[in-house]
């Protein structure tokens, strides 16, 4: 390549400047001939006239006819012609300006970043501005200049639009329009055969990729010059291992990182067929994503001599408290909304979560507990709940006031099993404890992007804790988040997850089947097998089989069988599933526990709600009700006992047995009964409701059903469309509502 360097003296810097003003074969950059600008508006930029500089685009330059604006990075058009246009015509939306060129060439225009968007850091947004750009051909390229104000020492990037020009004449250019804070756009060329470096666009300056993910880098490539045959060179300049794909020659590549976690930067070369080189590089973090949520939502509920299940204690404190001294008690359970409905993202789920707390009192030693809603019942209102009206807790009826909480004052119907539990840390500072699997099985479960979970102390006498809410709270130092933190990471979905029996579970001896979610296979045609491993040792993580047994190999589906006898009571167990893409390879899995200490007695009805009526088995004067349910327990440390009680109604009805599953009742009265059946173990617990609702009439009946929908001719509303519904409507046949002004029509 044929090089020519001019040096000169730029007066206005008092430096010295070297300017390339050839290449190629082309000597001359001269092509622009003159600019002239129409539709001024008169007292401003008229006073300034557009002037041509040829071959003067360079650093140190004026830019501008009415400002003192040069250019501090002229980088690859160096040394072409411009025109020195006028800042104040940056809002005249009338602007039009005939730049003549004598000779075949490539006009630019050189447009403020800010345009369109105020975004100096990207290329301008065109359309709802300067629509006439690309409607007149000019083109987005990868070249840029940058213009310094030395009045303030801010500095403006812009970016320069192409258009070929096929030989001499005259192209008009028209308004900016952008507000008062864009500078006005510059005009440059260059003639046919000026070789430039190559333009180069779509490639990031940074980038931030998940690991086991690849980089997709798709540039655009344009040569401007006479030799346009153009070679890239994808090059690793620091970090770990890289591999490019389909190969480091490939304009478009696949970039992946068996490195590992880490930053990498690369570099892409480009070079012209005369070795004109454009060169971008990529810093590129590989890093899993983390979040960390304050809560939107929170409350406290109690049931101790101060506030009572009906009382409301202040919201600025989150007491976790199971405290009694000689004067008083307190009996206190903290609720957390955390949305989270924003941080999914398709194929990708949370992992690693744990939270971050900072306690102001408490007594060392001991544990707080969490527990999280289920998903039916987390919709309620957190602000101004009470013990009375709280899920999760029982409370149809409380407790007798300052009864000490424990697993049976909590009401497992609501709540999951044990999602986390940690002691009071130190006072005054914050704490960050490790993460929970069954904290991240909660959030993987959630459908409706909000979860609330339960902060109890129900270890003996004398537990406390005091945190302080979101509104109150010290501020954490990382995150700037108040309150106690829900944090974790975002990963792309390749674990088994959703096991059943669920975490931290207790199970009965009999027990016939593990089962999980597997994740979708990374690929089309890409198969999934699962390892399944088994056994009553706390797992030894480095271990391939976790030093565990292999229950199963290789298996296609998401469940494996229990051999039968294989548990025993009082026993921790513990399982991991490896899941095998054929594609992608292999995810190690997350520790499962469930325990046979004492599995709580699940109560389950077959009919939660009922709709009757009286007469609805004969008997005019009531209505008869079949309650069936079915129970399960482990029958450890004893066989369960069953208790029916009723909660409410209008009338007090007699159940006799009170002490079987299933039972039939006679409701003599209409209205909504609830039933309540439990089983105790003499440990645990567990109990299921069912509501009655009877009506006067099966209509009554069908009109109380949240499904119930009104046919529309049945116009006297009693359930059926007859001759009674026609009589109705032709008795008030052209009739007028008494409230209208206006006469019949």
């Amino acid at each position: 390549m044929k090089s020519k360097w001019v040096i000169f003296t730029m007066i206005c810097l008092g430096v010295w400047i070297l300017v390339q003003t050839a290449s190629a074969d082309i000597t001359d950059p001269n092509i622009i001939t003159g600019v002239m600008r129409y539709n001024c508006i008169e007292g401003t930029s008229c006073d300034t006239d557009p002037v041509v500089v040829k071959g003067g685009l360079a650093n140190g330059a004026l830019t501008h006819v009415d400002r003192t604006f040069v250019f501090v990075d002229a980088n690859d058009l160096n040394g072409i012609d411009f025109v020195r246009t006028a800042v104040d015509d940056k809002a005249n939306s009338a602007l039009q300006m005939d730049v003549t060129v004598d000779k075949a060439g490539t006009l630019f225009l050189l447009i403020d970043n800010r345009v369109g968007d105020n975004n100096g850091a990207n290329p301008p947004t065109l359309g709802s501005v300067m629509s006439w750009v690309p409607a007149n051909g000019f083109v987005q390229t990868g070249y840029t200049v940058g213009v310094f104000n030395p009045s303030d020492s801010s500095k403006v990037i812009m970016t320069a639009y192409a258009k070929e020009i096929a030989g001499p004449g005259t192209i008009s250019l028209y308004e900016q329009n952008d507000g008062t804070s864009r500078i006005t756009y510059l005009i440059a060329a260059i003639p046919a055969g000026w070789n430039l470096p190559p333009s180069v666009m779509g490639v990031p300056a940074t980038a931030s990729v998940f690991p086991g993910n690849a980089l997709v880098v798709t540039p655009t490539i344009v040569d401007y010059g006479q030799n346009t045959n153009t070679t890239v060179l994808w090059e690793k300049v620091s970090g770990g291992e890289v591999v490019f794909s389909p190969s480091a020659a490939s304009a478009d590549v696949s970039v992946t990182f068996p490195g590992g976690l880490g930053n990498y930067v690369l570099r892409l070369t480009v070079t012209d067929g005369e070795g004109r080189q454009t060169v971008r590089t990529v810093q590129v973090a590989v890093t899993v994503p983390t979040f960390a949520l304050q809560a939107a939502d929170h409350c406290m509920v109690c049931n101790d001599a101060q506030i009572g299940p009906n009382g409301t204690r202040r919201t600025t404190i989150s007491d976790i408290r199971n405290y009694q001294d000689a004067s008083t008690t307190r009996r206190r359970i903290a609720y957390y909304r955390y949305n989270i409905g924003s941080l999914k993202e398709p194929g990708k789920g949370f992992a690693n979560c744990y939270l971050t707390v900072n306690v102001d009192k408490g007594t060392s030693g001991k544990r707080c507990y969490v527990y999280a809603l289920q998903e039916e019942v987390d919709d309620i209102t957190l602000n101004g709940g009470t013990w009375n009206t709280m899920p999760g807790v029982v409370n149809t009826p409380p407790p007798p006031v300052g009864t000490e909480i424990t697993l049976s004052t909590l009401d497992w119907a609501d709540i999951t099993p044990l999602v986390y539990s940690f002691l009071r840390p130190a006072l005054a500072t914050w704490i960050s404890f490790g993460p929970s699997v069954a904290l991240d099985e909660v959030l993987n479960s959630d459908t409706d992007g909000s979860i609330v979970l339960m902060f109890v102390s129900h270890d003996p006498q004398n537990a406390d804790f005091e945190i302080c809410s979101p509104s109150h709270s010290r501020t954490e130092p990382v995150t700037g988040l108040k309150g106690i933190l829900l944090r974790g990471e975002i990963r792309p979905l390749t674990w088994a997850t959703k096991p059943q029996p669920m975490i931290n579970t207790s199970q009965s001896t009999r027990l016939a089947q593990l089962s999980w979610t597997n994740p979708a296979p990374s690929q089309e045609g890409a198969i999934v097998t699962c390892d399944v491993f088994f056994g009553t040792t706390e797992p030894n993580l480095p271990d391939p089989d976790y030093g565990l047994t292999p229950l199963a190999t290789g298996i296609s589906g998401n469940s494996v069988d229990l051999p039968s006898g294989l548990l025993q009571v009082n026993t921790t167990y513990y399982w991991v599933v490896d899941v095998h893409d054929s594609a992608a390879g292999t995810t190690r899995g997350y520790v499962w526990t469930f325990n046979t200490n004492n599995m709580i007695p699940m109560v389950e009805m077959e009919k939660p709600f009922q709709y009757l009526w009286l007469g609805n088995t004969g008997d005019p004067a009531s209505a008869t009700v079949v309650i069936n349910t079915t129970v399960t327990d482990d029958n450890f440390p004893q066989p369960y006992t069953l208790l029916w009680e009723q909660l409410s109604g209008p009338v007090s009805v007699p159940i006799v047995p009170n002490n079987v599953e299933d039972i039939t009742l006679v409701l003599p009265q209409t209205g909504t009964y609830v039933f309540k059946l439990s089983a105790d173990d003499g440990s645990v617990v567990g109990s299921a409701s069912t509501q009655i609702y009877v009506g006067a009439t099966p209509c009554d009946a069908a009109k109380a059903k949240p499904t119930y929908v009104r046919i529309p001719a049945d116009i006297n509303s009693d359930c059926f469309v007859d001759m009674s519904d026609l009589t109705e409507f032709v008795s008030h046949w052209l009739e007028c509502n008494n409230s209208m002004e206006a006469p019949c029509r």
